[in-house]
């Protein structure tokens, strides 16, 4: 793993060297200062249960479905493309080296992007002194959860991006996968809501509870209020894990033809 510092260093590069890191970077501000705008301005209409950070965490899947594919479309596709996919494997590093790199690289710039909206924490914090004092646990816990499930996401659009040379049906493909993670999961709780159970090991298990087990946005609601369960956290990891090493098998497959 000696070789994973040099080869995030060049996928930072790669990011900032070209207009590509800082379009993305913008577009998130955009969206999520528009957002947050008019979070605040809902929120001034009257007193409710909810907070600022609370509906903005909420909205963690609309970056998810148009910032992801952008960041993760051209790690390996754009490799494999332009040929120099080649030149990295003959360097001493190992694929799985390759791989983690990418990710590392691709989740720093996420990471980077979310950390920018910490501005927001501040001028909540600003403007709510003598009013209202900001509940900081909720906070980290909800950045925790945006984390967390981003980086199975782009675990997720590395894996798009090793199965394709071209670099618009890696972001497709990713677009789609996220997709299907994060709303199409989230409509089952609601479409087999009260439905016979799924018989699981045994177990009977309903399949509202199980989809609703699994659902992002049910997850990013506990962390939204501050609990920090430990199977989300277990279940992202490991499929996280599990997703890199799908990726590592199929830059490695490139060896057999």
């Amino acid at each position: 793993m000696r070789n994973v510092t040099t080869l995030l260093r060049r996928e930072l590069n790669a990011y900032f060297a070209s207009v590509l890191g800082y379009l993305v970077i913008m577009f998130f501000l955009i969206v999520m200062g528009v957002t947050f705008a008019v979070i605040v301005s809902y929120l001034n209409r009257g007193p409710t249960q909810l907070t600022a950070m609370k509906i903005m965490f909420s909205m963690f899947w609309v970056p998810s479905l148009f910032v992801v594919p952008p960041i993760t479309m051209r790690l390996l596709a754009e490799e494999k493309r332009s040929g120099s996919i080649e030149m990295l494997m003959t360097a001493p590093v190992t694929d799985f080296e390759v791989v983690f790199a990418k990710w590392l690289g691709a989740l720093t710039l996420y990471t980077l992007m979310w950390a920018l909206t910490g501005l927001y924490v501040l001028i909540l914090h600003y403007f709510s002194q003598g009013v209202a004092a900001l509940d900081l646990g909720p906070v980290a816990a909800g950045y925790v959860g945006v984390l967390v499930i981003g980086q199975f996401l782009i675990a997720v659009g590395l894996l798009t991006s090793a199965m394709t040379k071209s670099q618009v049906m890696a972001a497709l493909m990713s677009f789609a996968l996220v997709f299907l993670l994060l709303i199409v999961v989230n409509w089952m709780t609601w479409l087999f809501r009260g439905e016979p159970a799924l018989r699981m090991l045994g177990v009977a298990v309903p399949l509202d509870k199980f989809f609703k087990a699994v659902s992002s946005f049910d997850q990013m609601e506990d962390f939204a209020r501050g609990l920090v369960d430990m199977r989300p956290l277990v279940l992202y990891v490991s499929g996280t894990a599990l997703v890199l090493f799908l990726t590592t098998r199929i830059l490695e497959s490139r060896k057999w033809r």
